[in-house]
């Protein structure tokens, strides 16, 4: 058999800047030793002295496919995500039709089989076309590849069905993705506060979050269930996380990308790009989530990706539909936030490799021997804007766009097959 290596390459899970060799075979790394074999043939990939990542792993997107392709589509994202070097995402259940009958989630598989680009896993809807009243068919929707079991964005009111949802999901091991939102607290557009007042925008309390987590804690206690929380936002819930993990819940959790940069000032000028559900919070709510980063009470940060067609964003700040697109520029920015924060770099990638995939009991998330070969080849210097034109994603609401980035993706390799290369791109 074939046996590709990948030269002069810089570990992330390394502290020195001695550049080493990984080979891999059939998908699977074989070795990782300076010496291999490195002559140079077709099979060969030099690193040229860059730093060599585990496949990023996103346990939070919307692919938009089926039912929304007007917005985006398996085969657009999938390459967008490829080009921020995810090798591995995770897709919300909130298509149309849903994701609750084994048919839609072979289709998923279908259309990310032809996109031909990182592996996509489908998300289980919890309830019946997410309707929160009849427990969905977690059972047979996991045999037919679900990874994990959401209601999306739609909270479940009725507390004995969700009780069940969990009984029933400690009963076969399945894990459950939960967005903590208090129905009726969530109601408005951006967190509740003296900007929201100035603006005369309807608020959202960070009770929204709190009393949802408070209720899924003690249920979670309650039936044995995994569960893990989505997109945090508050400082409150992330000391709820803490002292449920301190309480030996089976809790985990992750936060949104752009949740860690951006707060509720930022929509001060009604840019609907900065509409997103949950909303920006506080300044010490920020800090707050950074903190939750830095001492691991947040096992992962996920993209929380939600592109949008045009006419989605065009309607005043109010009437927009809420969401963010997130995959450009995600590496940049965790590049950033190793520099703003007492965080390590190395930490920092585990958040989106070896965190997700412990969440998730992933095989993938790490570099080692007999581990799947899915790598993301950075140049860390590498300086350049992001702009709407240069958004992969065919979602265009991008809340960063005009910021300067500094990495950059070169390389994406999933089973040890490329999938995205800078330079073809390029050409």
């Amino acid at each position: 058999m074939t046996n590709h290596r990948i030269i002069n390459c810089k570990l992330s899970n390394t502290q020195d800047d001695k550049a080493t060799t990984v080979a891999f075979e059939n998908g699977v790394i074989t070795a990782i030793d300076d010496s291999v074999d490195n002559t140079r043939d077709a099979n060969t990939i030099d690193a040229e002295g860059r730093h060599l990542l585990p496949g990023l792993i996103d346990c939070y997107a919307r692919l938009r496919e089926p039912g929304f392709e007007s917005s985006a589509n398996i085969a657009s994202e999938s390459m967008a995500a490829a080009s921020a070097g995810f090798t591995t995402i995770m897709c919300s259940p909130d298509t149309d039709p849903v994701t609750d009958e084994s048919a839609i989630v072979e289709q998923i598989k279908q259309r990310a089989h032809e996109a031909n680009g990182p592996r996509v896993l489908p998300i289980g809807a919890m309830t019946n076309g997410l309707n929160g009243e009849q427990l969905g068919e977690l059972s047979t929707l996991s045999q037919a590849g679900c990874i994990a079991f959401s209601n999306a964005d739609r909270p479940i009111q009725n507390t004995q069905v969700l009780r069940r949802v969990m009984e029933y999901a400690a009963g076969f091991n399945l894990q459950l993705i939960i967005a903590p939102q208090d129905p009726w607290l969530s109601i408005g557009v951006a967190h509740e506060g003296a900007v929201a007042t100035r603006l005369g925008l309807a608020g959202i309390a960070s009770a929204a979050e709190t009393v949802a987590l408070s209720q899924l804690i003690e249920l979670g206690y309650q039936t044995g269930a995994k569960l893990h929380f989505s997109r945090l936002s508050t400082a409150r819930g992330v000391s709820l996380v803490k002292q449920a993990k301190r309480d030996q819940i089976q809790v985990t959790a992750d936060v949104g990308i752009h949740h860690l940069f951006l707060s509720d000032i930022d929509i001060s000028d009604f840019n609907s790009n900065f509409l997103t559900r949950p909303p920006f919070r506080t300044p010490n709510d920020l800090q707050a989530l950074r903190e939750g980063i830095v001492d691991g009470v947040i096992d992962a940060i996920c993209t929380n990706h939600a592109p949008l067609n045009r006419d989605s964003k065009l309607a005043p700040f109010s009437d927009c539909e809420p969401g963010t697109s997130s995959m450009d520029g995600f590496l940049p920015l965790l590049l950033r936030l190793a520099a703003e924060t007492d965080a390590s770099l190395e930490s920092l990638i585990d958040k989106v490799t070896g965190g997700p995939a412990r969440c998730f009991a992933l095989p993938q998330g790490r570099i080692e021997i007999g581990a799947p070969a899915d790598f993301c080849l950075i140049d860390t210097e590498m300086e350049w804007e992001l702009t709407e034109e240069n958004v992969s994603s065919r979602g265009k609401n991008h809340p960063c766009t005009g910021w300067w980035m500094q990495g950059q993706v070169v390389q994406t390799i999933v089973a040890g097959r490329t999938i995205y290369r800078l330079d073809q791109e390029a050409s």
